[in-house]
């Protein structure tokens, strides 16, 4: 014990430092970080399961027709309209549903990519994707194709059949939808033509309706008419 009024000096204390391999800064926003790395997976994991749950199309790339092309991509964007999908979502979605060559393809299209660029958009994956299954030579060919389509010898359905499934392939060789009710019309039979033309429709389903009508009408009066000139003949 120190003597009566004698003084006693204060022994400093260091204090002891936090361990320099982890500031306490830094653990708190690796673990920040973690934590909405992984909130982020169950989103997308959430979104893909739902996705699912609607069935969507599956895209093989094998013996590809134009229509498929269109119809895979007409199909993927309603199911984002319809699921109110996130744009950063939609080239993950929708690539889950690629198999055999059409997956190869893709697996070769993120491998070429350069690492320091951002994420394929839905608008450059589409670009990408209709360039490879459905490039311009092909749509060139259809649209001269429909130009010059005609009814000929087949039925009224017929014709029909292959009209609308050029323009499901290449939506852009018509306008709207009185447009494509006149490229119908005019390519119609010219007996045909003139029973749908004097009427001056102006929607494509009141054109076909017509064409059908006139066709049957057509085909009784012909019958009727063979039919009378084989009774004639017996007489």
């Amino acid at each position: 014990m120190a003597a009566e009024g004698e003084g006693i000096a204060a022994v400093p204390v260091a204090a002891c430092p936090p361990p320099a391999s982890v500031p306490p800064a830094a653990s708190g926003s690796t673990m920040l970080d973690a934590t909405v790395e992984e909130v982020e997976k169950e989103r997308v994991l959430a979104a893909l399961m739902k996705f699912r749950k609607f069935d969507p199309p599956i895209f093989e790339g094998e013996k590809v027709e134009p229509w498929m092309v269109e119809s895979w991509v007409d199909s993927m964007e309603t199911l984002f309209e319809d699921l109110y999908t996130l744009e950063k979502d939609k080239v993950y979605l929708a690539t889950h549903c690629l198999e055999w060559t059409a997956k190869v393809w893709w697996k070769r299209i993120k491998r070429n990519r350069a690492s320091d660029l951002p994420p394929l958009s839905w608008e450059e994956f589409r670009g990408l994707f209709c360039s490879n299954y459905f490039p311009d030579s092909e749509k060139k060919k259809l649209q001269e194709q429909f130009r010059k389509l005609k009814q000929g010898n087949r039925t009224v359905a017929e014709y029909e059949r292959e009209f609308s499934h050029i323009i499901d392939c290449v939506l852009d060789v018509v306008r709207d939808d009185r447009d494509r009710a006149d490229w119908f019309e005019r390519g119609l039979r010219s007996d045909i033509y003139k029973a749908v033309h004097i009427l001056k429709f102006t929607t494509f389903a009141e054109v076909l309706d017509r064409a059908l009508w006139a066709e049957q009408g057509n085909a009784h009066v012909h019958e009727e008419r063979e039919a009378s000139e084989r009774d004639g003949g017996k007489k």
